[in-house]
């Protein structure tokens, strides 16, 4: 029985990493030269992630602060699931949706990147993070793990089909593990 279980969530995993790449390989590139481009500005890309997605933001973010492939200097990602005292006081106020962007608000400027990652839940979070993004002009990029995109409209907008929960965490590791390859690979040569 357990076997089987293995077996099956690895067709699983496959099956979607397949779908998802095919889908939106194209995009991923030209968003992965975005971020390319706004670090080579001195732009940032900030990654934010609602429920148990805020820990994959925070390995995403970490990947570009600490080598990933190769050793390189530490490039400007920020996660912002980092801040439990930011986010109790906001949600003891009642603005926990204001969490992600409230940060953005202060640290955020015109030609920096915000890579969000939303369950199927819509968190409304995520949801002002975008807008405060779109207003401080900076490019969007959203993995969402269900088959729609909650109405928002990001630059670039991945989307997963529906899916169980640990094959959607997985396939968002491996679409950040990626990205930030795609990402050293342009800025240094290999």
């Amino acid at each position: 029985m357990i076997h089987d279980k293995l077996v099956r969530a690895a067709e699983e995993q496959k099956a979607l990493l397949n779908e998802v790449l095919i889908t939106h390989a194209e995009a991923f590139e030209d968003f992965a030269r975005d971020v390319v481009r706004a670090f080579n500005g001195e732009g940032r890309l900030f990654v934010a992630g609602s429920g148990s997605l805020g820990a994959v933001a925070n390995l995403i973010a970490n990947q570009f602060s600490h080598r990933l492939s190769i050793d390189r200097p530490m490039l400007p990602a920020i996660s912002l699931c980092q801040n439990p005292v930011l986010a109790t006081s906001l949600n003891s106020d009642n603005q926990g949706d204001q969490y992600f962007a409230r940060q953005l608000r202060s640290m955020a400027r015109p030609g920096d990147v915000l890579l969000v990652l939303d369950d199927a839940r819509h968190d409304i979070a995520v949801r002002q993070a975008v807008e405060t993004a779109h207003a401080l002009e900076c490019k969007v990029a959203k993995i969402c793990l269900s088959s729609d995109g909650d109405g928002d409209e990001p630059a670039y907008l991945f989307c997963f089909p529906q899916i169980s929960p640990a094959r959607g965490i997985e396939a968002a590791v491996f679409f950040g593990s990626l990205l930030c390859e795609l990402v050293e690979g342009e800025l240094f040569g290999f």
